[in-house]
């Protein structure tokens, strides 16, 4: 009988739900953050502003706050890598897919490939951002000390 720390198992369902859990989260917080945004500035939120790459845009305010969410739900994506997939050595292969994800919707959206520079810069930034964040949080998490000594466990 011989121990193996941490050994990977191939799981498709498992690998395959939390895809679907960080999409779903994705797009939940992305929602979400544009609505409160909405709610304080009076710009009208509707799909445009989640898949068009006409969104992400410097010339007016909309597209400026459409900027600001996507970075934030970067940081928000980090967070659900943290809670939901749980490895620093995943966190880059969940990331790339979630963009990938949103990349294939966006052009199902648009009816074309995003043709527009700062959507593809702002795109990079978030993957790069909910990579190295989650990463971050799951190695700290990883890095933990364990308790050797304090009460008893009954088995």
């Amino acid at each position: 009988m011989s121990g193996h720390f941490r050994v990977t198992v191939w799981d498709p369902a498992l690998i395959l739900s939390q895809i679907v859990c960080i999409q779903s989260c994705f797009y939940f917080t992305f929602g979400a953050l544009l609505i409160l945004t909405a709610l304080g500035t009076g710009i009208d939120v509707n799909l445009f502003n989640v898949f068009s790459h006409k969104a992400v845009n410097f010339g007016d305010r909309a597209g400026i706050l459409t900027v600001v969410c996507y970075v934030l739900n970067a940081l928000a994506g980090s967070v659900g890598l943290w809670r939901v997939v749980k490895r620093t050595k995943q966190c880059l292969d969940f990331s790339v897919t979630c963009y990938l994800i949103h990349l294939l919707l966006s052009s199902l959206y648009n009816g074309s490939f995003p043709s527009s520079l700062s959507w593809w810069l702002l795109t990079i930034a978030g993957v790069t951002v909910m990579c190295v964040c989650g990463e971050f949080l799951c190695l700290r998490t990883e890095l933990k000390d364990i308790p050797l000594l304090g009460s008893k466990v009954e088995l």
